[in-house]
């Protein structure tokens, strides 16, 4: 056996394909080493298993059995070779640089969602900042650049980073649009996995993880070292502004995040608002993406920002028709007069609330000034909230369980700024909110009897002046306007409560639907579909609605009962109803108290707000301005200081103002301006699209290839309704849906968003996924013979694989590419190959002969093959080296730049320093860190370098032929 075996010769050891690499002895055993396909390099002793050669594709058929053969017979099965092209076309589908995802996601796609995914795939390294519009789909993008990538297999381990009350929002959206499921990466998670694995393990740096964690939880010192060993194909950080560095004393959540982004191949920052009216905290999300773009003391210039940020605003989107997509919006105030017990009220908590604040300050009890300013932000909500937020309070300190300083971890991290699941959020600030510190027995009962005479006080208010007038502002709104639906959305759970049991008596109380924190993900989606769908024209929510839900096709009128504090809440709320699908304008209601210092501050801010958006044309851009405006503590400092409204509103205004000359001034110079979506965009998408249907097939070739392959098996696909099919499943797929009978499913994907309780059957779902693998295993459908009238004269049909890698063995390539060649004349010809393979055979039996001609002719005819397959590889090839070239050499160009700028900068350290040191000062720590940083840098700046060197090269494997058919005349 051995004298047999040559290096390069293709045999099936085991069964399994593989190719001789060499044959040795050691003593009197004979050695085989080989490469074995899916398994890998192996050296066995070749007594020991089973060697045969690979059959070739005609290796079983001989001119002596040429006049059996037909398009039905078993060893020639049109029906078989058309399943295996089939086949072979969907394993490769996603090498092609198509959108994949437009057939394989459960969520209606626009153009320019489409768009954004096409220019991060597109990319050399798919890592962006998408800084899209509130309302936009900064998700869903996010979700179709995951399946691309999923499809490439560049997505095995993935992580999410997002603030922690939208980690099960980003669990549910990824599982209900694309059906990819994520592991909330939470103590519960931790504690298990170190079970598992031991406590030395890396618990971050697995294999098949999809993870999804909240920022202030992976920022934890515990897991530092941990997530500097781990390394993630794609890493997602929502609400990305977050982490962005501020200040020369970076956060803990920008260093975590820093980390994650150096540790990853793939990279999405996703932020509405990327950049604060100052300049850092956008530079540091830039340089999170490509650390190498910019130099520390260079300015950042818009083709810089242009090759990483993906940018659009609602205002410059536009329909076929050159309309804007997104419809204007109105935000008006509705002030509400005060009686004269309620002035007395509010003025008596004021004062209650500034004298605590102004002790905590004196006592640096911070948690204690925080649970003032709770309460003062309830007192202009409603009588409700804050008679029930002073009864706890009291009951609370006659308890004495107040007075301790120790904390739950949800309050801790409120106190801290972390965002909260709304049920979390409510327990933290009913914790707060019955803090105090007291120096002595007589301070504390004093205030409880001042809390006992403000209980009474609100006690004797019935029903305030705000509910009134939203009372009947509503029956107005539905009396001269039936079919109107109203959206209403107030702060907290107390002033909901408060409201409903104000309007139970009203003759529309039936028709209110209620969400709030402690209304889970299946009644919440009911409650979201009746409200859309049916006859229920309100729906009073708290901030638990503000992000999750969409109703724009249903909805246009807003009323805020309160004003949150933060202008981002806010114009979350307004996102429920201004966004894709609303074809009126937007109406939003803000209902206020006059004369009060919280709502002429807000007033002005809601001014300013509108006034910035409407010269702008984008609110993102005004609300990332304000991030970081902590106007809490404004507001507190005027009421601590006895300040009157109006200096507030001069000392925000001042800010403001600053933050929008700075915004201009970048506007200017083009750094975060939105790029405009209109027609030529649209038609260029449509382009992309129309290929990739062309590439991965469209719905009819999807079922074709599923019918035709469980038949094949022996199973059975009937219909049972329109759209609607139920599968009889062969023994040999029944793994895969846990039983006989599938279904009912559909292949038509708008039908499949109608319907939950339809299976989708998509490219990718596990189902053809399992088909097309038993397929491909299967010898089956290697040849075929196929009788066609479009076809002259008598030849063979090849299907190559051809395939390109760069140096990094990343495939860059990879297509089917058919080529016919005729017995006459050895003409190959692609165009005719390909109508071939999409071509059905005629039944019926051929001439004997011609099938001989073929058989005894297949060497030449497949050396003609391999010559024109050749020149199409060397086209393809110069092609994607171009490409590669464009693409590297404007990073390379970059790179150098960094670095000498940063060599530079590092050099006139390193020299002012030794000038010091001449004069005698002892500098030799200094400049040894200088050198230090130097050397490092140029290790940084050649690793890089050597990476884009082995991206821009193109190696193209081996074509091989996949299967082929004797394709003959009628």
């Amino acid at each position: 056996m051995r004298a047999k075996l040559e290096p390069g010769d293709t045999i099936l050891l085991n069964d399994q394909p593989a190719e001789v690499i060499k044959t040795y002895s050691v003593g009197d055993l004979d050695y085989l080493r080989a490469y074995v396909e899916n398994v890998g390099v192996k050296t066995v002793c070749i007594d020991d298993v089973n060697i045969e050669p690979k059959r070739e594709q005609l290796g079983t058929l001989d001119t002596a059995t040429a006049g059996q053969l037909h398009p039905d017979h078993e060893a020639v099965s049109a029906e078989w070779f058309d399943l295996r092209s089939q086949a072979l076309q969907l394993q490769i589908a996603h090498e092609q640089g198509q959108l994949l995802s437009i057939s394989n996601s459960l969520v209606r796609l626009e153009p320019y969602q489409l768009a954004c995914v096409n220019w991060v795939m597109q990319k050399l390294r798919q890592r962006a900042l998408i800084a899209d519009d509130v309302g936009l789909g900064k998700t869903i993008e996010a979700g179709l650049i995951l399946k691309e990538l999923t499809a490439r297999n560049r997505a095995d381990r993935v992580l999410f980073v997002v603030p922690a009350h939208l980690q099960k929002k980003w669990i549910r959206d990824m599982d209900r649009f694309f059906d990819i499921s994520l592991t909330p990466g939470d103590r519960q998670w931790v504690e298990g996995e170190r079970r598992r694995l031991g406590e030395e393990a890396n618990i971050w740096n697995q294999d098949h993880q999809r993870m999804v964690a909240g920022m202030a939880f992976l920022r934890q010192e515990e897991f530092r070292d941990e997530l500097d060993n781990a390394f993630w194909d794609v890493v997602v950080v929502d609400e990305a502004h977050k982490a962005a560095k501020r200040g020369e004393s970076p956060s803990k959540t920008s260093k975590m995040v820093e980390r994650v982004a150096d540790n990853s191949d793939s990279l999405l920052l996703l932020s509405a608002t990327p950049h604060d009216g100052k300049g850092d905290a956008f530079r540091s999300l830039i340089e999170y993406i490509d650390p190498f773009l910019i130099a520390e003391d260079q300015d950042l210039s818009k083709e810089a920002v242009d090759r990483v940020m993906m940018r659009r605003g609602k205002q410059t989107i536009y329909d076929d028709d050159g309309e804007r997509l997104f419809p204007n919006r109105e935000v008006g105030t509705i002030p509400v007069e005060r009686t004269h017990e309620e002035k007395q009220f509010y003025q008596a908590v004021t004062e209650y609330v500034k004298h605590v604040y102004n002790r905590s300050e004196q006592l640096n009890e911070p948690a204690v000034g925080f649970a003032m300013a709770l309460m003062q932000k309830r007192l202009v909500s409603s009588i409700g909230a804050i008679q029930a937020t002073l009864s706890r309070r009291l009951a609370n300190l006659v308890d004495q369980q107040s007075t301790a300083t120790s904390l739950s971890e949800e309050a801790s991290a409120y106190l801290e700024g972390e965002d909260l699941e709304e049920t979390d959020k409510q327990k933290a600030e009913e914790e707060l909110a019955g803090l105090t510190i007291t120096e002595s027995d007589a301070q504390l009962e004093e205030e409880i009897e001042t809390l006992r005479d403000l209980v009474s006080l609100a006690e004797g208010i019935s029903v305030d002046s705000k509910a009134q007038k939203v009372r009947r502002y509503i029956q107005q709104l539905l009396e001269e306007n039936p079919n109107e639906k109203v959206l209403l959305f107030t702060e907290y759970r107390d002033t909901l409560d408060y409201i409903l049991d104000l309007v139970k008596d009203e003759p529309w109380a039936d028709e209110i639907l209620v969400i709030h924190g402690d209304v889970d993900k299946e009644d919440r989606a009911n409650i979201e579909d009746e409200f859309n769908h049916g006859q229920s024209r309100l729906l009073f929510a708290t901030d638990a609605a503000s992000e999750g839900i969409d109703l724009q096709h249903s909805c246009h009128i807003m009323v805020n009962y309160e004003l949150p504090w933060n202008p981002n809440r806010l114009e979350q709320r307004i996102g429920r109803l201004h966004r894709y699908g609303q074809e009126k304008e937007v109406k939003v209601w803000n209902f206020t108290f006059e004369d009060t210092r919280e709502g002429e501050i807000f007033e002005m801010l809601q001014e300013k707000v509108e006034n910035i958006r409407g010269k702008l044309g984008n609110t993102a851009d005004v609300l990332g301005m304000l991030d970081d405006v902590d106007v809490d503590s404004l507001i507190m400092e005027s009421i601590r200081n006895d300040e009157p409204a109006s200096a507030t509103k001069e000392e925000l205004e001042e800010l403001i103002d600053e933050r929008q000359r700075t915004l201009a001034e970048w506007y200017e110079r083009s750094l975060i301006d939105t790029s405009t979506f209109d027609q030529e965009s649209r038609e260029r998408i449509q382009e992309v699209m129309d290929q990739s249907e062309d590439v991965y097939g469209s719905e009819a070739d999807i079922r074709e290839f599923f019918e035709r392959g469980i038949s094949a098996l022996g199973g059975d696909v009937e219909k049972a309704g329109t759209n609607l099919f139920r599968a009889d499943l062969p023994e040999t797929l029944r793994r895969a849906t846990d039983g006989d009978l599938y279904g009912p499913f559909t292949f038509n994907r708008e039908f499949a968003m109608d319907h939950d309780d339809i299976d989708y059957v998509s490219p990718d779902a596990r189902l053809v996924q399992e088909l097309m693998q038993r397929v491909l295993d299967s010898d089956q459908g290697s040849v075929g013979l196929k009788m066609l009238p479009f076809v002259d004269d008598p030849g063979i049909t090849y299907n190559y694989r051809v395939r390109f890698e760069d140096g990094t063995g990343e495939v860059i390539r990879e297509e089917i590419l058919p080529v016919f060649v005729d017995a006459a004349h050895n003409d190959p010809q692609e165009r005719l190959g390909q109508r071939v393979v999409d071509g059905d055979s005629i039944k019926g039996s051929p001439e004997e002969e011609p099938v001989q001609v073929l058989l005894e002719n297949e060497s030449e005819m497949r050396s003609s093959a391999d010559r024109y397959i050749s020149q199409r590889v060397e086209s393809r090839r110069d092609e994607l080296q171009k490409r590669r070239r464009e693409e590297t050499e404007q990073e390379l160009t970059d790179l150098e730049a960094y670095a000498e700028s940063e060599r530079e900068r590092i050099e006139t350290f390193i020299a002012d320093y030794e000038r010091k040191a001449e004069s005698g000062t002892d500098m030799d720590i200094a400049i040894r860190r200088q050198r230090d940083r130097l050397s490092k840098l140029e290790d940084r700046i050649e690793q890089r370098r050597q990476e884009l060197q082995r991206k821009a090269q193109v190696i193209s494997l081996a074509p091989e032929i996949e299967n082929l058919c004797l394709t003959l005349p009628i």
